[in-house]
């Protein structure tokens, strides 16, 4: 993300101006490595300090914190020293990730002192710092290893000393840069955040959007210089926004970024892109993990189901030979007189497959037992193939609807769609409420597109499916489904009851080859028919239909034909 020292100045540039002069009211500290501080300003601000190692941040949110009963430490000793403080400047280490507060509080004799609270936006090493105007720590929110030689000791009495001078150049002394850039041989994706000052990876990709990083030539280095200008001017001037990846938040610029691709979403303010990149990834996070669970149970019910679909067939194959035991019984009752106490065996003709057969013998037992025993074994087997026919038969079904499952989360991206699934799977048995909860009606959401001025509904899992088919299709509306394919089910809304264009029907089969098992192959047939042709079995699955009337087009997976609203 461009969190770098560029983008931490436009941030700390809106801090003078809505957190300078303001009171702070109230401090939380939600979690061990971050603190909340609500600051009065004509309006109250809620400026969020995270040092959390993977997502150390600072901007104002909206987000709600609670606030934990017993307060720890650290936010004891901040609320003693800083409640009531007036923030008198915000601050930056000229091209670093430190911003510094400065603070005026008034103790309980009325007399005037001034503090200072430093964040280090420094990854792992992250941390806050609350001193005195003297830059005596008093505390911080972070207790770090520390080498006792070392010339930054973060700990209680120690004098707080800032980051030591880096050998690197400012990014806009362009002089510098150019002198640099001449005498370059490396190439600059590289070398650049390595030597300028507070660049991130992400500023350099944008500033080399398009230029060649291996050419050192006199006109490349003056495009370099050029983009600096153009990234300064864009600081200077922000457009604050956050780029979308199919939905996620992918990252959070000052300004437009050429270098990113994707829907982008802007704010007017820096903060609140930062707020909302963080609330989405957030939501991201948690939606991806709930996923992940339920894709555990998906994927294990299906290697469960797969292996008893293995076993049952295998025992209905093991069956197949049970007539040669009950021949084995026949032929022995009608050999009796072959054969003789302690034989092991006994020689004879089988009538049945006109050939001679040797049977093995148990010669503890007696030959009307040998024979009973081959007629038990018979009975076995044929009960046991009856039985594992049927078994199989349903575990078959069950498997084909876990696939339909299986294939629907990969178009999940919505709670809403989550919770369709995890209805599915506690009906199925596969979770399990703690409590008996009232059911609540989870929004049915299909995905909607508009193709040449139809509206086409597309259904992103089974109970999606079993609504777009049975509640939005009207009987001559347009039914589309891969053909022998698990697929979504997409209905072409034909409101004006008239032949519906090939193109139309065409372009609606793109999109239903792409919500398909077969999204990632060509010429994919898709079958289309009306959808008063399409029915549902009594007890079936949700999302499992029969047709018999339709027509087959072929086509390649597309979701991009028509407008998705």
């Amino acid at each position: 993300m461009a969190y770098d020292a560029l983008s931490l100045g436009v941030l700390v540039k809106e801090f003078q101006t809505t957190l300078v002069g303001g009171k702070i009211t109230k401090i939380y500290q939600p979690e061990k490595d971050e603190i909340v501080l609500f600051v009065f300003n004509k309006q109250t601000f809620k400026l969020l300090i995270s040092s959390n190692a993977g997502v150390n941040r600072i901007h104002l949110t909206n987000a709600a914190f609670e606030n934990p009963k017993t307060a720890p430490t650290f936010c004891m000793l901040m609320r003693k020293h800083i409640t009531n403080a007036i923030i008198t400047a915000v601050t930056q280490m000229p091209y670093e990730r430190v911003v510094e507060f400065s603070l005026s509080v008034t103790d309980e004799l009325g007399y005037k002192k001034d503090m200072r609270m430093v964040f280090e936006l420094t990854g792992k090493t992250s941390n806050i710092i609350l001193t005195d105007s003297d830059y005596t720590i008093l505390d911080s929110i972070k207790h770090l290893p520390q080498d006792i030689d070392s010339k930054r000791l973060i700990m209680s009495g120690a004098k707080y000393s800032f980051f030591l001078p880096q050998n690197k150049i400012e990014p806009f002394d362009f002089t510098r840069v150019g002198a640099f850039l001449n005498d370059c041989k490396t190439p600059l994706r590289k070398t650049l955040p390595e030597t300028l000052l507070g660049v991130s990876q992400t500023t350099v990709n944008e500033i080399l959007f398009g230029l060649d990083e291996n050419d050192h030539s006199a006109a490349n280095n003056e495009k370099v210089i050029e983009r600096l200008k153009d990234y300064k001017i864009g600081l200077n001037n922000p457009q604050p926004n956050v780029t979308l990846n199919d939905g996620s938040p992918k990252e959070v610029c000052p300004f437009e970024y050429r270098s990113q691709k994707g829907e982008k979403v802007y704010y007017s303010t820096l903060n609140q892109a930062h707020d909302n990149y963080y609330l989405l990834l957030d939501k991201a996070q948690r939606f991806t993990s709930k996923a992940k669970s339920v894709s555990t149970i998906v994927k294990n019910a299906v290697s469960r189901t797969e292996k008893k679909l293995a076993i049952q067939r295998q025992s209905v194959l093991d069956a197949q030979n049970r007539e040669t035991f009950k021949q084995y019984g026949d032929l022995i009752l009608s050999n009796l007189w072959k054969i003789k106490t302690n034989d092991c065996e006994v020689g004879c003709f089988n009538y049945y497959e006109n050939r001679d057969v040797i049977i093995p013998l148990d010669k503890t037992l007696s030959p009307q037992q040998n024979a009973q025993a081959y007629y038990k074994k018979y009975r076995k087997l044929k009960s046991s193939a009856e039985h594992n026919v049927k078994l199989a038969e349903d575990n078959q079904k069950l498997l084909d609807y876990l696939l339909t499952i299986k294939d629907s989360l990969r178009y999940c991206n919505e709670s809403e769609d989550l919770q369709q699934i995890r209805e599915e799977l506690i009906t199925l048995g596969l979770i399990k409420e703690k409590q008996q909860k009232k059911k609540i009606d989870t929004p049915v959401k299909p995905l909607h597109y508009v193709i040449d001025g139809y509206n086409v509904y597309v259904g992103k899992n089974n109970a999606q499916n079993n609504f777009v088919t049975f509640k939005l299709g009207k009987p001559n509306d347009i039914w589309l489904h891969t053909q022998k394919i698990h697929s979504s089910h997409v209905i072409i809304v034909n409101d004006k009851n008239e032949d519906v264009s090939l193109e139309v029907i065409q372009k609606a089969a793109e999109i239903c080859a792409y919500y398909s098992q077969a999204a990632s192959g060509t010429k994919i047939p898709v079958d289309y028919t009306k959808k008063i042709n399409v029915k549902k079995p009594p007890k079936s699955p949700p999302g499992y239909v029969i047709y018999s009337t339709c027509q087959t087009i072929l086509v390649d997976p597309n979701r991009r034909v028509g407008e998705l609203k």
